[in-house]
């Protein structure tokens, strides 16, 4: 089952970003329940270089991988596509005009203009990779400023997109907020629901960030596609100061 296939089923994704570049853990991960591990290259200490082994290692455990670029470059776009991964987040699109030029680098042709060379991605495919690629792996932006929240509905409407990703830590700063990533604040529970309306209009999925356990359900609840549950290091961290507090 492919990333759209599995977002298509009615229960959210369960999803958690990886900053560390390692095989083993990424395979570990998979194989423990991680349904789904974005990798994160713009915060995180993954590189081009790590991509193919931890896709790989994903695969092996059994999960779905996707990939946060590092920004809105067609050459990171298009080689983290090529390498396999079935979701490709862009952060910091602000405008109608950058969610256009993500999506250009994200489709072939006549939807964008991405360059065929998917050699190793075409491994995991029955069929023909190029006629499927388009509807099959996804492109995301980030609604994550201010700026975006303001043109929210044109970025939406942008020709090729498949989903909204709320990053909500970079869009409470940008929003002025006193906390970040207060769900309860209502200037930041109002862009969250003006998302999942804007993205129900233009048949868009939707994904959203956070750290606490105790917001999940609501998230769900909202109707987020996907919802991520943190970082493979805080759970190392939150594990460990339990672990160690049982000796």
């Amino acid at each position: 089952m492919n990333l759209r296939q599995r977002l298509r089923q009615s229960a959210p994704l369960h999803n958690v970003f990886m900053t560390l570049p390692s095989p083993r853990l990424a395979e570990r991960m998979a194989a423990t329940g991680v349904e789904s591990i974005t990798l994160d290259m713009q915060h995180g200490s993954i590189e081009d270089g790590h991509l193919l082994g931890l896709l790989q290692a994903i695969r092996a455990g059994g999960g779905l991988a996707l990939t946060r670029l590092a920004w809105n470059r067609p050459e990171l776009t298009m080689k983290a596509l090529d390498y396999g991964v079935e979701g490709v987040i862009c952060p910091m699109v602000d405008t109608p005009e950058e969610a256009r030029a993500f999506v250009r680098a994200a489709k072939y042709p006549p939807v964008g203009n991405r360059s065929f060379g998917p050699f190793r991605a075409a491994l995991h495919y029955d069929g023909d990779y190029f006629a499927a690629a388009n509807g099959e792996t996804l492109a995301f932006v980030m609604i994550e400023t201010a700026a975006a929240a303001e043109q929210l509905d044109a970025i939406a409407a942008t020709p090729g997109l498949d989903g909204l990703y709320i990053g909500p830590y970079d869009l409470s700063v940008s929003l002025g907020l006193a906390d970040r990533a207060d769900f309860s604040d209502p200037q930041l529970s109002a862009v969250l629901d003006r998302v999942i309306e804007s993205a129900a209009r233009h048949n868009l999925f939707t994904g959203i960030f956070t750290t606490r356990p105790t917001d999940v359900a609501g998230l769900v609840q909202r109707g987020f596609d996907i919802v991520t549950c943190g970082t493979e290091e805080l759970i190392f961290q939150r594990g460990l100061r339990d672990w160690m507090a049982d000796f």
